[in-house]
């Protein structure tokens, strides 16, 4: 995998999932009774597929923001923008300490080191040990979780209880999970992913046992399990961004609560607040596991046992039509949240040139109204609605036709027989020191390049017969930008011996038109 793959993966996803988890905070604190702990469980998981997805949608919009001097194209252009700007951060300030100073020296380094890619290269590899520890703890944690688990193991549950608890997952048609008491152990817990089991106090009074079943089956019944597994790699491939930390926590509380309307659906009033009695409180007295323990947790302390003890005895009051709206647009938004490529579709080539076969021009006339229905043919697309031509003769009986119209120049040189030697648009080649060449003409497959080759020696063996008859490979040598934002392609056509023989710039969006033709070696 490229670096700059992972770069703009991270990139774009943190910026998206960062502001979705802001727009989270107000959502969960405001509107929970109208959509229901549920829907939000639900609004985390598109926030998760955002983090965890590394899918890119085309955006035309997303064109606009393209940095001309972000000269890698493997770098989309949220991340070229980003890069750019710090770039010029750090010239700016290596400006401002040039005095020969070690920080003159340290910018001056940054801003190598954002040309060559070694930057790039580091910053992955800080990335890459950040994620190395972060899932070392982890392990370490689950680990020591587990042990701690084993040793305290007592028995499974047996006698009425089990009977109990066999009768209560026909009632709710879940299988059976293995039940263990454990001694000390915070709270009753579902444990593991693959092979969840669950895990009692075995100080759980015998009243409350089958309720504190009830809860965790519900944490198996909604995939909490699973769910634990999604926030560690969250955490794990975002691990510098606090936000995403945040995040997780949240949904794990979240979470909690999702599974307490789980249980509690179809209660009265008094069964509510029996559920908050016997499950919530006892739960208050000790810590859960932490986050990055994959197994869920019943305790609470503080704002966050008040939130859930009135979201138990209250009740769900959800609104269908706000839940239904907002979780239709929380998936619109999600679409949206993916879209961060350029949208670059494969330009359509004209199947031949339409360019006016050359012949033999007489006088002034008839080179003006040769280049006139030249530049307006298909393959030069030119507006020619406000051009003054006019025409002078050249050299070996040939004309040289320039159209103006106060701001642009189209110049036509032909011989006697009316033989393009070269063309040019004046306002792209005034522009032209501000496109920047790519190292490679990538973004589109071989066979439109091989349609390409064919389609530019057709068009050179229409206006030019003696240069084609000379004509061998073509050579792409990048892609540019125009003043106006548009991509070109720069070819050479090479004659037998691999010499340039002729030019082309040829630009590609919206598009397909000719924008220079003529001898590599002069400044046409």
């Amino acid at each position: 995998m490229r670096t700059a793959t992972l770069y703009n993966f991270l990139l774009e996803a943190n910026l998206m999932a960062s502001i979705a988890i802001l727009l989270m905070l107000p959502i969960r604190r405001f509107l929970r009774p109208q959509l229901g702990s549920r829907v939000i469980r639900f609004l985390w998981l598109l926030v998760a597929l955002r983090l965890l997805c590394p899918l890119v949608l085309p955006n035309p919009a997303i064109n606009e923001i393209r940095s001309p001097f972000a000269l890698d194209d493997a770098i989309r252009p949220i991340a070229g923008q980003i890069k750019v700007r710090l770039t010029d951060a750090a010239q700016d300030l290596h400006q401002a300490a040039m005095n020969g100073s070690v920080q003159e020296r340290v910018f001056d380094d940054l801003v190598d080191a954002s040309y060559n890619g070694m930057l790039a290269l580091r910053g992955m590899q800080v990335y890459a040990m950040g994620a190395a520890l972060v899932v070392g703890w982890f392990v370490l944690c689950n680990v020591r979780f587990r042990l701690l688990l084993r040793r305290g193991r007592i028995e499974p549950i047996s006698g009425q209880l089990r009977e109990q608890y066999q009768a209560l997952c026909r009632r709710m048609s879940i299988r059976p999970l293995p039940v263990y008491f454990t001694d000390p152990l915070p709270s009753a817990c579902l444990v593991g992913v693959v092979k969840p089991y669950i895990a009692l106090p075995l100080t759980l009074p015998p009243s409350e046992a089958v309720e504190v079943l009830r809860h965790e089956l519900c944490h198996y019944r909604g995939r909490d399990h699973w769910w634990g597994l999604v926030r560690l790699a969250c955490c794990v491939l975002h691990w510098f961004n606090p936000l995403v930390w945040l995040a997780a926590r949240l949904s794990r509380t979240d979470g909690e609560l999702a599974c307490d309307e789980r249980v509690t659906d179809g209660m009265d009033a008094r069964q509510r607040r029996a559920y908050a009695s016997v499950l919530v409180l006892a739960a208050a007295r000790r810590d859960a596991p932490g986050t990055g323990v994959l197994a869920t947790g019943m305790t609470m302390a503080g704002s966050r046992l008040k939130m859930r003890v009135a979201s138990i005895v209250g009740g769900a009051h959800v609104r269908r039509r706000l839940a239904a709206v907002t979780v239709l647009l929380a998936c619109m938004a999600l679409v949206g949240a993916f879209a961060t490529g350029e949208y670059l579709p494969v330009p359509a080539i004209p199947s031949a040139p339409q360019v006016p076969r050359p012949g033999a021009l007489e006088n002034k006339d008839a080179a003006v109204a040769y280049a006139q229905a030249l530049w307006q043919s298909a393959d030069l697309n030119q507006d020619t609605a406000g051009f003054a031509f006019s025409a002078s003769p050249s050299d070996g009986g040939g004309w040289t036709v320039l159209g103006s119209d106060g701001e642009s120049e189209l110049v036509l040189s032909v011989d006697g027989e009316g033989h393009m030697i070269s063309l040019r648009n004046g306002a792209v080649a005034r522009g032209r020191d501000r496109a920047i060449a790519c190292a490679s003409p990538d973004h589109h497959d071989q066979d439109w390049y091989a349609r390409l080759s064919a389609y530019l020696k057709e068009f050179a063996a229409r206006v030019e017969p003696t240069a084609a008859k000379e004509a061998g490979a073509m050579k792409y040598l990048g892609e540019g930008m125009n003043p106006d934002g548009r991509r070109y392609i720069t070819a050479w056509s090479l004659n037998g011996d691999g010499q340039p023989l002729r030019q082309f710039d040829v630009q590609v969006e919206p598009v397909f038109r000719v924008l220079l033709y003529g001898n590599p070696l002069e400044a046409i």
